[in-house]
């Protein structure tokens, strides 16, 4: 052996590299395969509700109920946030393994009095939810999701803008011709939250009875809803209704790797999560959790957010009389959450050593936060051993990386909120391009190991890998 292979050998054992999940094998099908549905989901579950809904009936479909019926067990909170379980062999008051993720995405809310008309337009005043570079919302069209609640307390799910036969919405911004004012301001005042105004139609009500009447733009769309829904302008007074892009999911890339489409941060967790739940065959060891909160967007508050105690209300359901924060210190949980991917357009947003890149697989991320971890959950270095250990035993391709470069920006996810139960938590879920845009960018490789990384850990996460992630002596 000569000198120079001596060096390759020493490095390639000394050396930390990451894999591209795409060269670990040559059959690509499966990985291709299971894309299909996770578009089917995400085409059909634009909203909170949607996907709780659709959650629900999965679970039912699989044999899940009420706790107390058995060992596959679920429950919805408010319909915006749905907790499943399969109770393990082992009893509950040694903790559970857990797999928390959202399903809010960024998007516009229709303010409670929306509808007015201006210089023939009949147009839909919207207030932004989540972080999102608002300039981006514009010249798209938009589609209208939600619920709304009659006088009466009679409920209708509207959604109007995704048939091919119904118009979309869309919110205009100013031609370029006339934008010299806007080109020289900064990207973040381009489209303030006031001009986020969508139109709705711009033909007056025909027919010579309502020669008399005023906003004839205006009444002819709720005139158009009314007919459709039986609905009127007050009935939005008691409605949350959200645009979000109206048109589907596509494939990225001349070699279909990636997918486009709205709201991967963080469905994709939530599909993968449930995924990994209901393609479990046996009775795992220790009780899995899926979890899919609301509100992660705006500060996970609220009755449906991470903050809220829905998590103890359940165990109790099924702790009988254990101590639930005896079960919550012995508990594990992955934040299951999207990471920033790393872009060849803005390297210096990035540093690469600690980046996540699309392809190579789930991304583990011992800590988020800003600056100096402000905010941060903060994995400890003995539960990020034991997440290693269970990855490489189960030949689960996995990367790790922080959110961007050191003092460039940041964010947050869930992951502190379960720490402060006394959960140990770390975050893991895939590499995102365009995070909080309109559309979103993932590999279907990181899908697929997201979902490989949930499922070994709900259902083998237990023994050795506990007694490394415990060993804090």
């Amino acid at each position: 052996m000569s000198e120079e292979e001596k060096k390759e050998t020493l490095g390639s054992k000394l050396f930390y590299k990451t894999k591209n999940v795409w060269e670990t094998t040559e059959d690509h099908a499966e990985i291709m395969n299971f894309a299909k549905p996770y578009k089917t989901f995400l085409d059909k579950c634009k909203t909170e509700r949607e996907a709780v809904a659709w959650a629900a009936k999965k679970l039912e479909d699989a044999g899940f109920k009420a706790p107390g019926n058995g060992d596959k067990i679920f429950m919805v909170n408010r319909g915006k946030a749905v907790i499943a379980a399969r109770l393990g062999k082992k009893p509950i008051k040694e903790g559970f393994n857990i797999v928390v993720s959202h399903v809010d995405a960024p998007r516009l809310d229709l303010k409670q009095v929306p509808f007015y008309e201006d210089s023939g337009h009949a147009m839909l005043d919207t207030h932004y939810y989540g972080g999102i570079k608002k300039y981006q919302w514009a010249n798209i069209p938009l589609a209208m999701h939600g619920r709304i609640i009659k006088a009466d307390g009679s409920k209708i799910d509207l959604v109007w803008g995704e048939d091919e036969n119904e118009g979309s919405l869309l919110i205009p911004d100013i031609l370029i011709h006339l934008a010299q004012k806007q080109m020289e301001g900064s990207a973040a005042k381009a489209l303030t939250g006031e001009q986020m105004n969508a139109i709705a139609g711009t033909i007056p009500i025909p027919g010579k009875e309502y020669e008399k009447e005023s906003d004839k733009v205006k009444l002819n769309v709720l005139k158009i809803l009314n007919d459709k829904y039986g609905i009127t302008e007050a009935d939005f007074v008691s409605a949350e209704i959200e645009l979000v892009p109206s048109e589907n999911c596509r494939e990225i890339g001349i070699d279909n790797s990636c997918i486009i489409g709205y709201g991967h941060d963080d469905r994709i967790c939530s599909y993968s999560a449930l995924q990994a739940l209901l393609d479990m065959k046996e009775q795992p060891e220790r009780t899995a959790i899926a979890y899919l909160v609301d509100k992660e967007e705006i500060g996970s508050e609220g009755t449906t957010g991470a903050i809220t105690k829905f998590l103890e209300y359940f165990i109790e359901k099924i702790a009988g009389s254990c101590d639930t924060t005896e079960i919550m210190q012995n508990s594990f949980c992955m934040s299951g959450d999207v990471n920033a991917g790393y872009d060849v357009n803005f390297k210096e947003n990035f540093e690469t050593k600690n980046a996540s890149f699309l392809g190579k697989g789930v991304t583990i991320t011992k800590f988020t936060g800003r600056g100096g971890k402000g905010g941060a959950n903060d994995a400890s270095a003995e539960f990020m051993g034991a997440i290693r250990k269970l990855l490489s035993d189960n030949n689960v391709v996995f990367q790790t990386a922080e959110l961007g470069a050191v003092d460039i920006g940041g964010g947050g996810t869930v992951a502190m909120y379960f720490a402060a139960r006394g959960i140990d938590t770390i975050d893991a879920g895939p590499a995102v391009l365009g995070m909080h845009a309109p559309k979103e960018t993932i590999s279907k490789a990181d899908l697929f190991s997201t979902y490989q990384a949930y499922k070994i850990f709900l259902d083998k996460f237990a023994g050795e890998y506990v007694k490394i992630a415990k060993n804090t002596n």
